[in-house]
C-alpha cells in the first residue's frame, strides 16, 4: 500500500489557522471504526492509530514524512496512565484533527492526553485504552465495504481493491487493513500479534493466516481465505480480539467469476455497467409496511398495542462513489447479503420513550446525503381500501411521499397494492406500478426472548409467511450516557439487521452482533417503566419492479414487522 494513498485513508484534510492559539482536545476514536464512546467496543488500544478531534491542534495542515516522529510542524501530544507518559508518533496534523500513533508502551486503563504546540498546552482530556480493539478500514468510515485486496488475484498488486466487479471467491486470501489488534514490541513493522484474533465472514469463523502490523507503524493487516458456501455483494465481515468486536464492514463474494449478485438486489450487471459509463443512477423505492405491535404488559394491563400501516416512496440521484461506499442498498434498509448482518450506530437527544418506540418512530438515520427527485405533488397509494394520497414530507433529513399517519389501509385479508404519480414531477414522470402484494404473516415465538444475553447469540424461530421471500431480523439498544434515563435524555443506540430466507424458519444472531450493542436502559414516563430496547421480525415478499420516465432503477418492496420490547445485557 503506497505511503501517501495510507495517509490519505487515515482522515479528511482541514484547513485553517492556530497559530498562537491554546489547543483544545474534544474527543478521542479509533481512526477506522470511529467507534464512539458509550459503546461497548470503544477504546483506545495499545499500538493502534487514533484520532484527536479539537480546536486550534495545528496552525497548518501537515502529512508527515517516514520514519514518523513524536513532533510533528511543532505539534506534540502526551498520554499518561497510570503514572507512565508516553509520547504518540504522528501522522498528520491540521487544526482540527491529528492522527497518531499510541505507543504499545501505554499502560491499559483510564488516563488523560494533551496536545502542545506553540499556543500551549492543551487541558487534559480523558483516554481510555484498552489492549485491543480492531477497527477494520472500510469506505465510508466505519462502515461499507471493507478496504484490502484479493491475493489470489494479483499478489503483487495492491491497487485491486474489492468490488462489485472484483468480488472474491471461496478459498481466495484475502488482505484486510485496520489498526488496533494489539501491542508489539518498540512498535515494530511486519510482526504479528500474541494476543487471539478471531473473524467472521458471512458469519462463518476463519482462522487468520496471519494477523499483526503491516509495513506501516499501527497499520495492521490480516489475511485470511474465504470459506466456502458464500456469495452476496454485502457479504458481513467483523473481527474479534478478546471481547472487542471491530465495526462490521461488508465483502463482496462470488460462487464463481468476478461479479456478486444478490438475488433480491436490483444492482445487477447492467445497471453496474451502466453506472460506470454515466457515474449516477435515478432509483426509485415504493414499499407498503405494516407494523404489529402486541404492546407493554405493566401489572396486568397493556398499553400501546396497535397496528401501524405506512405507504413511503422516495426517489433519488446516486452516484457511482456513493455506490462504492456502500450507499445502496445499505442506507435504505440495513442491507446485508442472505445469512450476513449488518451492523451500525447512533446517537440521539429527546424522546425515545414508550410511545415513540411503539409507534414505529424511530427512524436510523442515513449515512448519505442524496439529491432527491421530484415525482409530483402526490402519490397515490391504491389498494383495497380505495386510494391514499401520499404527500412529499422530509423525514430525518429523507424527502420522501408518505401516508398519513394513523392511515389504516392493509386489511387482514391481505390484498394487492399499486402506486401511481397522475402526471408526474419535473425528475420523475408519470407511472402506474405492477400491483405488489404482502406475504402472509409469520408466527414468530417470542417466548425466550424477554432478556437477550449478549455474549450467548439469539436464536430466533418463526413459522408460516407463505409468499415471503426473506425475513430481516432488527434489534434497537438504547443506553442513556448520563444521569438518569428519561424520556428526554442522550442517548447512544446500536441497532443490527440479519438476513435470512423466509423458508428457514429459524436463524441466529451471532455473539458478535450482540456484543456491539450498548446494554439497553430502561425509560420510565408516564408511569411506565420499560427497557429501551426492541426487537422486529420482518417478512418480505420478493421485490418487484416498476419503470417510470427519467428513471433507472425502480424497486418495490412490502413487508410485515412484528415487534417485542426486550432486555439487552
Amino acid at each position: 500500500m503506497k505511503f501517501a494513498g495510507f495517509t490519505l485513508a487515515l482522515a479528511g484534510m482541514f484547513a485553517g489557522s492556530a497559530l498562537g492559539q491554546t489547543p483544545t482536545v474534544g474527543g478521542l476514536v479509533n481512526n477506522y471504526s470511529n467507534t464512539l464512546p458509550g459503546v461497548p467496543n470503544y477504546g483506545i488500544a495499545e499500538g493502534s492509530i487514533f484520532s484527536i478531534y479539537g480546536t486550534n491542534l495545528s496552525s497548518t495542515t501537515v502529512v508527515a514524512t517516514l520514519p514518523l516522529q513524536t513532533t510533528l510542524n511543532g505539534v506534540s501530544a502526551s498520554v499518561t496512565v497510570n503514572g507512565t507518559t508516553t509520547s504518540p508518533l504522528l501522522y498528520f496534523v491540521s487544526s482540527l484533527q491529528i492522527n497518531a500513533v499510541l505507543p504499545s508502551a501505554t499502560p491499559v486503563g483510564t488516563g488523560t492526553i494533551t496536545v502542545t504546540n506553540s499556543g500551549g498546552i492543551s487541558a487534559p482530556f480523558p483516554i481510555t485504552v484498552v489492549e485491543s480493539g480492531f477497527g477494520l478500514l472500510t469506505t465510508n468510515y466505519g462502515t461499507g465495504p471493507a478496504q484490502g485486496f484479493d491475493a489470489s488475484i494479483n499478489p503483487s498488486d495492491q491497487s485491486i481493491l474489492f468490488g462489485f466487479t472484483e468480488a472474491a471467491n471461496p478459498g481466495d486470501i484475502l488482505e484486510l487493513w485496520g489498526t488496533g489488534l494489539g501491542p508489539v514490541a518498540n512498535d515494530a513493522t511486519y510482526v504479528a500479534v500474541s494476543n487471539p484474533v478471531d473473524v467472521y465472514i458471512g458469519g462463518v469463523y476463519v482462522k487468520p493466516q496471519y494477523a499483526g502490523r503491516s509495513g506501516y507503524v499501527g497499520l495492521d493487516q490480516i489475511n485470511v481465505k474465504v470459506p466456502t458456501g458464500l456469495s452476496g455483494c454485502y457479504v458481513s465481515v467483523v473481527v474479534q480480539t478478546g471481547n472487542f468486536v471491530s465495526n462490521f464492514g461488508t465483502l463482496p463474494v462470488a460462487a464463481s467469476g468476478r461479479v456478486c449478485t444478490d438475488p433480491d438486489n436490483p444492482l445487477t450487471a447492467s445497471v453496474l455497467d451502466q453506472l460506470g459509463q454515466t457515474g449516477s443512477l435515478d432509483l426509485g423505492v415504493l414499499s407498503v409496511s405494516q407494523l404489529n405491535n402486541p404492546g407493554i404488559r405493566v401489572n396486568g394491563v397493556v398499553y400501546d398495542a396497535g397496528t401501524i400501516d405506512k405507504g413511503l416512496a422516495t426517489f433519488s440521484k446516486i452516484t457511482s462513489t456513493q455506490i462504492k461506499q456502500g450507499a445502496f442498498p445499505a442506507s435504505l434498509y440495513g442491507y446485508s447479503s442472505m445469512g450476513s448482518c449488518f451492523v451500525e450506530f447512533f446517537t440521539t437527544t429527546g424522546d425515545v420513550s414508550t410511545s415513540e418506540l411503539t409507534s414505529g418512530d424511530v427512524t436510523l438515520p442515513v449515512p448519505f446525503q442524496f439529491t432527491y427527485l421530484n415525482a409530483g405533488t402526490a402519490i397515490d397509494l391504491n389498494g383495497p381500501e380505495g386510494a391514499i394520497a401520499m404527500s412529499p414530507q422530509t423525514l430525518n433529513g429523507v424527502d420522501s411521499y408518505i401516508t398519513p399517519a394513523g392511515a389504516a389501509f392493509i386489511p387482514a385479508s391481505g390484498g394487492a397494492f399499486t402506486f401511481s404519480n397522475g402526471s408526474g414531477g419535473p425528475d420523475v414522470g408519470a407511472f402506474t406500478s405492477p400491483q405488489i402484494q404482502p406475504p402472509a404473516p409469520v408466527t414468530w415465538d417470542t417466548s425466550s426472548l424477554s432478556t437477550v444475553t449478549r455474549s450467548n447469540g439469539l436464536t430466533v424461530n418463526w413459522t408460516g409467511g407463505e409468499g415471503a421471500a426473506f425475513v430481516e431480523i432488527t434489534g434497537i439498544s438504547f443506553a442513556c450516557l448520563s444521569g438518569t434515563c428519561s424520556g428526554t435524555s442522550n442517548y447512544r443506540a446500536g441497532y443490527f439487521t440479519c438476513r435470512a430466507p423466509a423458508a428457514a424458519g429459524t436463524f441466529t444472531v451471532p455473539p458478535t452482533v450482540l456484543l456491539s450493542l450498548p446494554p439497553s436502559s430502561t425509560i420510565t414516563k408516564d408511569g411506565v417503566t420499560v427497557s429501551a430496547a426492541i426487537l422486529l421480525l420482518s417478512n418480505f415478499a420478493p421485490l418487484g419492479s416498476f419503470t417510470a420516465p427519467n428513471l433507472d432503477v425502480g424497486v418495490m418492496a412490502v413487508d410485515l414487522t412484528n415487534l417485542v420490547f426486550v432486555t439487552v445485557n
